[in-house]
């Protein structure tokens, strides 16, 4: 009895064992979790990483529809002196998404299809800013989905939810009319700045990001 006493106590300390080096395992990997541009992660791929390297910006592989901005000449709630969502930086996307979407009533805008996306199990998509897109641009090849960006002199912009510059409307006010692309094209149209202002009624192609 008192063998198989012993025996049955082993069994238990070894089965311990392994459970708690199995769950240590586990808890490693996860603490040793490591992401670099390029990688495919929750639902696309990743091209921006922040000082700690645990966070970042993802860019859905595949483009939406083309569409304007929005909120050209709209006379309610908010007129076109009012400036909506100048915010070019990285990490703003979102901020100005929600700010496009608040007051500008029209449904197919750019701000909408990104936001609307429901897309390789996540729904939490929104428009980068103009910053975002520049990064999307330099990391093109890992992540994939573009046209042909090498073929003829077709000029490809995307859309970025980065507001334009206000024009003076001759009374003393301003318009802001004009929101930010950037240019895709294998040969762009100013060779020195791939950013470019176009009318907020003019539609971009929509390539959209979420955060991590």
């Amino acid at each position: 009895m008192k063998n198989h006493s012993l025996k049955h106590f082993v069994q238990l300390v070894i089965a311990s064992f392994l459970i708690v080096s199995c769950s240590s395992s586990d808890d490693t990997q996860g603490e040793n979790l490591t992401f670099e541009i390029g990688q495919e992660y929750q639902g696309g791929i990743i091209f921006y990483l922040d000082n700690t390297a645990e966070h970042g910006l993802i860019a859905y592989q595949s483009d939406l529809a083309d569409a304007p901005w929005g909120c050209f000449n709209q006379p309610d709630p908010v007129p076109p002196t009012a400036p909506i969502a100048q915010n070019d930086g990285i990490g703003f996307g979102l901020q100005n998404t929600l700010a496009i979407m608040e007051y500008c009533n029209e449904l197919d805008i750019a701000a909408r299809l990104a936001y609307d996306l429901s897309g390789n199990d996540y729904d939490d998509w929104y428009l980068p800013s103009i910053d975002e897109l520049a990064l999307i641009y330099e990391h093109r090849d890992l992540i994939g989905g573009f046209p042909d960006l090498n073929g003829p002199s077709e000029v490809f912009v995307y859309a970025s939810s980065s507001e334009g510059w206000g024009t003076n409307d001759g009374n003393g006010g301003f318009l802001y009319l004009n929101y930010q692309v950037y240019d895709f094209s294998a040969t762009p149209v100013f060779p020195d700045d791939r950013k470019l202002y176009t009318g907020k009624d003019n539609p971009a192609t929509v390539r959209p990001i979420r955060s991590f």
